[in-house]
């Protein structure tokens, strides 16, 4: 052989490694929307309303159900609280998660029973054992900011910390949940 076609040779097997070794790494990361796999399941979830406003405190005992929708591109998450006389009209919600891969970012929007509108937000993902996503709710004609901070345990969702920004842009909490 000629030592061009050796050199040739010798690069198109260095590259042919190099990828091979580029797609392999590739292949072991998770995909961002297996990450959404923790929010996928049945359970149940107790905890309480914080008064705030006019809302009362109130305790709390829910069902949520969790599933990849839209061929496997989202997860919704149905969230239904019990009715008892202390919660006369329960709150419900659908929550819908995905992943914008030109952003890098996890997208959520969701809609309750409230009559106020939905809420779009986004998440930079699981940091350790918490997805943190911060939103923006239109209602009553003007926006307000929420976030949700969830917390995984084995391979399922764990709790729920819901908060909103009070009139000095501080976090205050406004419900929390267990859940199993």
């Amino acid at each position: 052989m000629k030592p061009t076609t050796l050199a040739v040779l010798a690069a198109l097997i260095g590259t042919s490694a190099l990828l091979g070794i580029a797609f392999a790494q590739q292949t072991t990361l998770p995909a961002p929307l297996e990450q959404l796999g923790y929010f996928v399941g049945d359970g149940t979830c107790t905890g309480h309303v914080i008064a705030t406003g006019k809302t009362p405190a109130r305790a709390t005992t829910a069902r949520f159900h969790g599933e990849k929708t839209l061929d496997g591109n989202w997860v919704a998450i149905h969230y239904d609280e019990d009715q008892t006389a202390a919660n006369p009209k329960p709150y419900r919600v659908v929550q819908y998660f995905g992943y914008d891969a030109a952003k890098k970012q996890y997208t959520s929007v969701t809609f309750d029973n409230s009559g106020s509108g939905y809420s779009t937000g986004t998440s930079s993902g699981w940091k350790d054992d918490t997805f943190t996503v911060d939103e923006t709710t239109s209602m009553r004609g003007g926006s307000v900011s929420f976030r949700d901070v969830f917390t995984k345990s084995g391979s399922g969702m764990a709790s729920h910390t819901g908060m909103m920004r009070d009139k000095h842009g501080k976090w205050v909490k406004t419900d929390e949940e267990t859940c199993h």
